[in-house]
């Protein structure tokens, strides 16, 4: 274990305009926006798994995510049954017994003829209990990847490999998307949005719904993106419906964050804010929103440190306005979704800030104030490096994630920080 006191980062309180949709005419900072606390409370970091690269997995890349019982998912972009880097990802349950941890592999995908569940925003539980989320290929095309399903087995099983039943929503075929990679969502009525990087009548990716009818789904290209490219996010919907996400390049410049509204005649695409690169630069990790509808989220590059931001877009009298939180340094930025806690605090990692090797940051909210620390900084080592998904936290204010690489085998690693 490693007891670790935070660090401020720098903050600032610029308010940009919005240059797309909705536009705003003057500049305005923000007065007595940012200040530091000397320190952040002392956490406790742990190494709860060591990934071998073998059966467990290797590379582990998204977010983690909670069931109802306590037990944590998450994915890896390869290993497998037969330890090798060039096999094909597994999904993996984590669940917590009276002598600690122990890590469950539900799918090998190398088994099933789909490879890289490489998804950074995480697996999905639907409205059936079933895990729901998207590989970037297939076997059976020859591309474009699907959107699966897994099914526990009736019995709980108590094995180290207690594989899952796996259903192929829908598989890609390069028209109609390819390279699915962020977190799909559902809907009140069960339909399921994601979205493709590539693909669709643009080859530039869109955005994807599944509506399941009578056992099976079927898709509707909601947008099809037009000068955007390698969207990497998946989107998140308000209490309106409408559809947020971000796009890490679009024309003319370094990255946009869009909405998606239904409308009788189809879904109509606006641009809230396009980056320019001293306010951010390629939003990959995609959106949070908060109860208000504001948005939040991070940028991988750019800002006054060149290793990225952290921002806010609120909404007010139907304009957008940025305002930006943390400045990064480094050159490898956040690149997964924000988490945000119950008091409104957001909780992020940066695959390369730090030590060169990433860390775990918060965001902490004194009304209209705040203050960014880092809670822990990898070094490179045993205790992983290089995180590439985001926070996880239960009702305790532990925090879980990964780190894409380190750890006992170089493999990553499955961390916990808990507050002292």
């Amino acid at each position: 274990m490693n007891t670790v006191v935070g660090m401020s980062k720098k903050c600032s309180g610029v308010i940009r305009p919005s240059f797309g949709g909705h536009t705003i005419s003057m500049w305005v900072l923000v007065s007595a926006f940012a200040f530091f606390l000397p320190h952040a409370s002392a956490q406790t970091y742990s190494v709860i798994h060591d990934f071998s690269g073998c059966s467990d997995g290797d590379t582990p890349t998204s977010t983690l995510i909670w069931d109802r019982a306590g037990n944590l998912y998450g994915s890896t972009e390869y290993g497998g049954v037969h330890c090798s880097y060039d096999n094909d990802g597994v999904v993996f349950q984590l669940k917590r017994g009276p002598a600690g941890w122990t890590l469950h592999p539900l799918q090998d995908f190398n088994q099933d003829q789909l490879y890289f569940p490489l998804n950074y925003g995480g697996l999905s539980f639907g409205p059936d209990g079933n895990l729901y989320g998207t590989t970037q290929q297939s076997h059976s095309s020859g591309c474009c990847g699907v959107v699966f399903r897994l099914q526990p087995p009736p019995r709980s099983c108590t094995s180290f490999l207690c594989p899952w039943s796996l259903t192929i929503q829908h598989e890609f075929n390069g028209s109609d998307g390819e390279l699915p990679g962020g977190k799909v969502i559902f809907d009140a009525a069960g339909n399921l949005f994601g979205t493709t990087s590539e693909g669709g009548a643009n080859d530039s990716g869109m955005v994807f719904e599944l509506s399941p009818s009578n056992g099976s789904w079927t898709e509707s290209i909601l947008y099809n993106f037009f000068g955007f490219s390698f969207v990497q996010a998946g989107v998140v919907m308000d209490s309106a419906g409408n559809l947020y996400g971000s796009a890490p390049y679009n024309a003319g410049g370094q990255g946009v964050i869009y909405e998606l509204s239904p409308t009788a005649s189809g879904w109509v695409e606006h641009d809230l804010y396009r980056f320019a690169g001293p306010d951010g630069a390629n939003p990959i990790g995609g959106l949070v929103l908060d109860q208000a509808g504001n948005l939040y989220g991070t940028t991988s590059h750019g800002g006054s440190g060149g290793g990225g931001t952290l921002f806010q877009l609120a909404h007010s009298g139907g304009n957008w306005m940025l305002t930006t939180f943390c400045n990064f340094g480094g050159n490898g930025g956040p690149q997964s979704p924000l988490t945000m806690d119950a008091a409104g605090n957001l909780y992020g990692t940066t695959q390369y800030d730090g030590h060169g090797a990433g860390s775990v940051f918060k965001a902490t909210r004194f009304g209209n104030t705040w203050t960014c620390s880092d809670l822990y900084r990898f070094e490179i080592g045993a205790n992983g490096q290089a995180p590439i998904g985001g926070v996880t936290l239960d009702a305790n204010s532990n925090l879980y994630g990964t780190t894409s690489a380190g750890g006992a085998y170089g493999a990553g690693v499955i961390w916990e920080i808990t507050p002292n």
